[in-house]
C-alpha cells in the first residue's frame, strides 16, 4: 500500500521476486521472450515521441478548487477525462471535455450511503465508475452525472483495495494491502482470486517479499477485455493472467545491473542505503499498455551521482517503454521522480498528469527538449496558468 510515508528513502522499500523451477524448455522460452533495458535505451523525451500534446487542465472558473495533489488518478474516455484528486478525507473527481475545458467537479466526500468515504482505487468500465472506499467495500456510479447505481462488500480481509478487477461475473482479481502474513520463504501472494458467490478467496502464484507492501499492491493493465496484464515492484517478469490463471509475458533483463535474488530480503536500512548508492537498476511495479506497447518504470537504469534526497525529481527514475513486436525498448527520465500518480493508456497514447511544480520544473530544466516551446506558446495564450497539465504523447521505435 502506498502509505505517503515521509521518508524518501521508505518510498523506495518494496520488492518481488518469481518462485518457479525451470526446465530446458522453459528457460528456451524464457529467453524469447526476453527484452533487453540498459541505460543505452534512454534518449532525450523529444526524439522518443512521435507526437504529443498538451492539454491544461482549466479550473472551474465560478468556483476554482485547488487542482494539484500529490496523489491522483486519471482515466480517459472517447468523450471526457476523468481526472481524481486523492488527497483524503478531501477527494474529489473532475470531470473535463477532450481539449481540457471544465465540466464539473465532483464532491461527494462523506460517510453517507451514496457518498465515498476514502478513495482507494478506481476501475471504470463504460460509464460506471466503481470506487474502492474502504473495508472492503466498492461503489458505483454512473458517469457523467455521477448517478449512484449501488455497492457490494468483498471481503473483510481486504480493508486497502488500490487495484481490483471483476474478470468475469462474480470472479474478481485484486491485490489487497499486506497483512503482515509471510510464508515460510519470507513471501506473501500479490494477487488473489476472489469468488463472491461462495466468498472465497485463492491466491496467484506471484509472491513478494515484505519490502513490497511498504510502498506498493500490485497493478493491472487490460490487453484486451478478457486479457490482463500485471506487474509488482522488483519483478523481472510482466504476466499475462487470463482465465483465471497467470504466465508470463515478457522478462525484464537489467544485465550487469540486475538485482540478486538474495538482496531482496534485505531489512529497510539496507535497502535505505541501497537506495542512496543506486547499485541496481529495478522494476518498480507500474504498468500500462495499448496497442503492443508496455510502460513500466525503472528506479536507477542509469543512477545518478548528483541525487538529492530532499528533491523527489533528482531521483534517476525512468520511463520505460517495451514493443512487445519486436522486444525493442526506450526510456526517457521521468518528469516528476517518484509519483503516487496513476496515468492512463489509450488507443496507442499514454497520459500523464504533470502538477503545475513538475512542468514548471520540467521548463526550467529543458526536459521536454524541443517540445518546450510548443507548451510555452499555449503558456502565454493562457494569462498566468497554473494548474496542472495533461500530456498525451505517442512512443516512437526506430
Amino acid at each position: 500500500m502506498n502509505k505517503f510515508l515521509s521518508s524518501p528513502f521508505l518510498t523506495f522499500l518494496f520488492s518481488g521476486i518469481v518462485l518457479f523451477s525451470c526446465s530446458t524448455k522453459d528457460e528456451e522460452s524464457k529467453k524469447s521472450l526476453t527484452v533487453q533495458i540498459n541505460e543505452n535505451n534512454i534518449i532525450p523525451f523529444d526524439e522518443a515521441i512521435e507526437s504529443i500534446e498538451f492539454i491544461p487542465l482549466k479550473n472551474d472558473s465560478d468556483s476554482p478548487v485547488n487542482l494539484n495533489c500529490s496523489v491522483w488518478r486519471l482515466l480517459v474516455q472517447d468523450e471526457r477525462i476523468i481526472y481524481s484528486t486523492i488527497c483524503n478525507p478531501d477527494a474529489k473527481i473532475h470531470l473535463y471535455d477532450l481539449s481540457g475545458e471544465h465540466l464539473k467537479t465532483i464532491d461527494k466526500a462523506g460517510d453517507g450511503p451514496e457518498e465515498y468515504q476514502f478513495i482507494q482505487g478506481m476501475n471504470l468500465i463504460q460509464d460506471t465508475l466503481t470506487i474502492s472506499v474502504g473495508s472492503g467495500v466498492l461503489k458505483s456510479f454512473l458517469l457523467p452525472d455521477f448517478e449512484f447505481i449501488g455497492s457490494q462488500k468483498l471481503s473483510e480481509l481486504f480493508p486497502f483495495l488500490l487495484t481490483f478487477l471483476e474478470y468475469s461475473p462474480g470472479q474478481w482479481l485484486v491485490s489487497p494491502m499486506f497483512m503482515g502474513e509471510l510464508d515460510e520463504n519470507g513471501t506473501y501472494p500479490v494477487f488473489k482470486n476472489y469468488n463472491s458467490a461462495t466468498n472465497s478467496i485463492s491466491d496467484l502464484p506471484l509472491r513478494a517479499t515484505a519490502l513490497t507492501a511498504e510502498i506498493s499492491e500490485g497493478e493491472i493493465a487490460q490487453i484486451d477485455p478478457q486479457t490482463h496484464l500485471l506487474n509488482y515492484a522488483f519483478s523481472d517478469t510482466l504476466f499475462l493472467f487470463k482465465e483465471g490463471k497467470t504466465e508470463a509475458f515478457s522478462v525484464i533483463d537489467f544485465g550487469n545491473r540486475k538485482m540478486a535474488k538474495v538482496d531482496l530480503g534485505m531489512d529497510a536500512q539496507d535497502f535505505e542505503a541501497t537506495v542512496v548508492n543506486q547499485p541496481y537498476a529495478f522494476n518498480m511495479g507500474k504498468i500500462w499498455y495499448t496497442d503492443s506497447i508496455s510502460r513500466i518504470k525503472t528506479f536507477a537504469l542509469s543512477p545518478n551521482p548528483n541525487m538529492d534526497i530532499s528533491n523527489m525529481r533528482s531521483f534517476p527514475i525512468h520511463e520505460v517503454f517495451i514493443n512487445h513486436e519486436n522486444n525493442q525498448a526506450v526510456a526517457f527520465p521521468s518528469f516528476a521522480g517518484w509519483s503516487n500518480g496513476f496515468g492512463d493508456a489509450k488507443d496507442g497514447y499514454f497520459y500523464d498528469v504533470l502538477q503545475t511544480e513538475d512542468w514548471i520544473y520540467a521548463l526550467e530544466k529543458g526536459s521536454f527538449g524541443s517540445f518546450g516551446e510548443v507548451l510555452e506558446k499555449q503558456l502565454s495564450e493562457l494569462n498566468g496558468f497554473e494548474d496542472p497539465i495533461l500530456i498525451k504523447y505517442k512512443v516512437k521505435f526506430d
